[in-house]
């Protein structure tokens, strides 16, 4: 059979088959191995730079809690307990505690009556900014008159 194709093409026929065989051979080459492995390449490329940018994030925010841990350390480091602080920082608000409740797991219960809003909030972000103390519960309801309050609230401190 390759005797009567040989007959049948010419010798100039007889090479552009071969090259056409050859180009194609390569083709068929390119597109099952190369193509897939280019476009796996450019997948995991992605990828990668995906978990480098998660790393980076990741890194900045373990400095970030560091710092804070070390600020919080500095700041909550008076030897002054919970009860103390509360009774401190309410007096330096100028705030009335109606009732304090010391919890067995560092905890405390405060309640406040009628304070002004914005005041609170300055009391609270003190607690936490400065000094480390958690706000576990927080209960808010009108006060007897506007931008007055009452105020139940759970602080920790570790």
């Amino acid at each position: 059979m390759l005797e009567k194709l040989q007959q049948q093409f010419s010798l100039r026929d007889q090479k552009m088959l071969a090259l056409l065989v050859i180009v194609l051979v390569v083709y068929m080459l390119y597109l099952l191995t190369l193509r897939p492995l280019l476009a796996t390449n450019a997948r995991l490329r992605l990828q990668n730079d995906a978990a480098h940018n998660s790393l980076a994030a990741v890194t900045q925010m373990a400095a970030q809690l560091g710092q804070l841990q070390r600020a919080g350390a500095q700041t909550s480091g008076s030897g002054e307990n919970l009860t103390q602080l509360i009774d401190r920082t309410v007096a330096a608000q100028q705030l009335r505690m109606s009732r304090f409740q010391p919890g067995a797991g560092g905890d405390a219960q405060v309640r406040l009556d009628s304070v002004a809003f914005d005041q609170l909030l300055r009391w609270l972000n003190e607690l936490e900014s400065q000094h480390g103390v958690t706000v576990r519960e927080l209960v808010v309801a009108p006060g007897s008159a506007p931008g007055l309050v009452n105020v139940s609230v759970r602080l920790y401190r570790a």
